[in-house]
């Protein structure tokens, strides 16, 4: 499927027949968890184009109903519209998928490409797409291994992919329902993950004690000192980490007789040639992915740190006009600089281990040019 399709414009040429459906006959899916948020936009869109111009691809259902795969916002605007009385077409132009198998991947896949997602959002997102894909594997309706397979629906690489689910087999409820507040962002959410579940909570109990809403991987790394804390143990049955997705296992084969020869190349005992030839890419990648997520954790940081800087200002100003007393200027500004002090600590290690990993990927690329 092309990007035009995935993003829901009418394509012109499709294998899936199209026909008009009435509003009334169309499901939301009940798989889908993507938030459909403000329509006002949509709707005005609609009423200026004339109704609704991009298809929406739906699946039927033995009732004559169809359950809703690529357009939920735009068949939920046209219900508001004929609510409201607007002159809108009450029938929509939609594709027919009807291989469930086909539509399951089509949510996900239409969505991560045509949606820009809240945190938790690509949480979930990545959680249904490893049970989907792990369960159309054991059913032999995809081949491919999980890893390409994941890459390929989510359009993200396999070290995201580990991250995001590992938030969300690993981070206590609490902390899911900040993601789910927009007080709590990836980065910060696995750096919490990794963490005993215990360990999490006093976290949580600390931030509350101090009013503090949105976690920062300072404030995470700062509890963890403080607290003499570290990572769950490698071997904790409770953690779920990045390795369990880039470290993929192959789907259960298929009897002898009837084993295509394409999985030899993935078998553990696969020939040294071969694995020379392909590791050294995807270590690159790996090393490019870590890379990327370190800037992140880098800019995060950074900006702390100079909210804290600004906020030192503002306490001296405030001493200078006399709008606040010495004692308290002292007692503020100490905990300030305390936080800040943490706070650029972290920085620098951040910068430091980007700069290993920059090295190690010129390195790596070094070796793809000899």
């Amino acid at each position: 499927m092309n990007l035009a399709e995935s993003l829901g414009f009418v394509p012109q040429k499709t294998t899936r027949a199209v026909r008009a459906i009435n509003v009334g006959k169309l499901i939301p899916n009940p798989a889908n968890f993507y938030h459909i948020g403000s329509l006002d936009e949509l709707k005005a869109s609609i009423l200026e184009d004339g109704g609704v111009r991009q298809n929406l691809i739906v699946e039927p259902k033995c009732d004559g109903t169809y359950i809703i795969i690529s357009g939920h916002r735009r068949c939920q605007a046209v219900k508001e519209l004929l609510a409201d009385g607007a002159d809108v077409e009450a029938d929509l132009p939609c594709e027919i998928e009807p291989d469930h198998a086909k539509a399951e991947r089509l949510l996900i896949r239409a969505n991560s490409a045509a949606r820009i997602l809240t945190p938790w959002e690509e949480v979930l997102q990545a959680q249904r797409a490893d049970e989907i894909i792990t369960r159309q594997r054991q059913e032999g309706v995809i081949s491919e291994t999980k890893r390409k397979a994941m890459q390929t629906l989510l359009h993200k690489s396999s070290g995201t992919i580990g991250r995001l689910c590992a938030i969300y087999n690993n981070l206590i409820v609490d902390l899911q329902q900040k993601m789910k507040d927009g007080k709590l962002g990836v980065s910060v959410a696995y750096e919490i993950c990794q963490l005993r579940p215990e360990d999490q909570k006093g976290l949580l109990d600390g931030m509350t004690k101090f009013d503090i809403e949105e976690i920062s991987l300072a404030d995470v790394r700062h509890y963890k000192n403080m607290n003499g804390i570290s990572n769950k143990p490698a071997d904790d049955p409770r953690q779920t980490t990045i390795m369990d997705f880039i470290d993929d296992k192959p789907a259960e084969e298929p009897a002898e007789e009837t084993r295509p020869m394409v999985e030899a190349g993935q078998e553990p005992e696969r020939p040294a040639a071969v694995e020379a030839e392909h590791e050294p890419a995807e270590e690159e990648d790996a090393t490019d992915s870590e890379e990327n997520q370190v800037l992140k954790e880098y800019q995060t940081v950074a900006e702390s740190v100079w909210q804290r800087t600004y906020s030192l200002w503002e306490l001296h100003d405030k001493y200078v006009n006399g709008n606040i007393t010495t004692e308290n200027y002292i007692a503020e500004s100490q905990h300030e600089a305390r936080t800040l002090y943490y706070e650029a600590r972290t920085l620098y290690q951040e910068l430091d281990h980007l700069r290993v990993l920059h090295e190690k990927t010129k390195k790596n690329k070094g070796k793809g040019e000899m």
